[in-house]
């Protein structure tokens, strides 16, 4: 496992951004592409957007409602000088539209040296018309990874680590599994509790550069209509190897600072709550439950 010491890395937000580190010794703990993927069509993911700088492709982000979107704060540090691309699959459709930033929030702990706290929100300055191509992604509090069925990270990151790999020109999907947070902690010890991972047993699929700040998605074994971020790409030890999965923002944790943020900014979010749910699944508050009605009048 890699055994950390200090951590110094150096930011580029760039189409190609990597984080050089001596803990990872020959390797580069890379920022945010897809491998092993195939081409994806928005109506798939339509709460997918592009994040440009200065027309140029940067990181990924979600659509949490008509005013804001979701990403990472070390893929959006440049400020307001971003603009969004949305409704599309093809980055270099004629069709692009594209929409400017208002306000960029970063979570106020983050950690540059040690990506905690890697989330920040998008405030547009004109509302994102939604329609079947662009919809808000789900968010939700259920931490229990035995909920979720299939899960998905999407993005226009590269497509194979090669020296001198462009980004593709489609969005692109891969499917990855979620993996136990005691297990990739031993393996990686840079993960917090904020965070949580995914990837592929048997290696080869993987976010990887330029997917930074998108999301992985899962629906529920008992509802497979709905779609939830649970996870923002983050980083990991280069793309797609067998032994280090994907690093990815753990959503969840983030829930009450989403909605403190975006009230505060005068357009509130508030995610569709599941507690209902968990309560029902809680031990202690079928009790509950079990004595309240034996004290109710028949």
């Amino acid at each position: 496992s890699i055994l950390p010491s200090i951590i110094h890395p150096f930011i580029h937000l760039k189409i190609h951004t990597y984080i050089h580190t001596p803990i990872a010794k020959s390797e580069d703990i890379e920022i945010g592409g897809i491998i092993g993927g195939k081409p994806a069509n928005i109506t798939e993911f339509p709460w997918q957007v592009g994040i440009l700088h200065k027309g140029i492709h940067l990181c990924g982000g979600t659509i949490l409602n008509e005013w804001w979107i979701l990403t990472a704060s070390h893929s959006a540090q440049l400020g307001t000088n971003l603009e969004i691309i949305h409704g599309i699959d093809n980055r270099n459709s004629q069709n692009v539209k594209k929409l400017k930033v208002d306000k960029l929030i970063m979570h106020p702990y983050f950690d540059e040296l040690m990506l905690d706290n890697d989330i920040a929100l998008i405030l547009l300055k004109t509302p994102l018309k939604l329609s079947v191509s662009r919809i808000p992604i789900c968010l939700t509090e259920v931490t229990n990874m035995e909920r979720w069925s299939t899960c998905w990270v999407t993005g226009w990151g590269v497509t194979d680590v090669s020296p001198g790999s462009t980004l593709p020109i489609n969005l692109q999907k891969v499917n990855l599994e979620l993996i136990d947070w005691n297990k990739c902690s031993r393996e990686l010890p840079l993960v917090t509790k904020n965070m949580l991972c995914a990837g592929n047993s048997a290696g080869g699929k993987d976010a990887c550069q330029g997917d930074s700040g998108g999301p992985l998605v899962c629906d529920k074994k008992k509802n497979k209509d709905k779609w939830y971020q649970i996870g923002i790409v983050s980083w990991g030890v280069s793309c797609g190897v067998k032994e280090f999965p994907g690093i990815y923002t753990k959503v969840s944790n983030y829930l009450l600072w989403i909605n403190k943020e975006t009230t505060q900014a005068g357009k509130p979010y508030a995610h569709e709550s599941d507690s209902g749910c968990l309560l029902l699944l809680s031990p202690g508050a079928f009790l509950f439950l079990y004595f309240v009605m034996l004290l109710l009048p028949w």
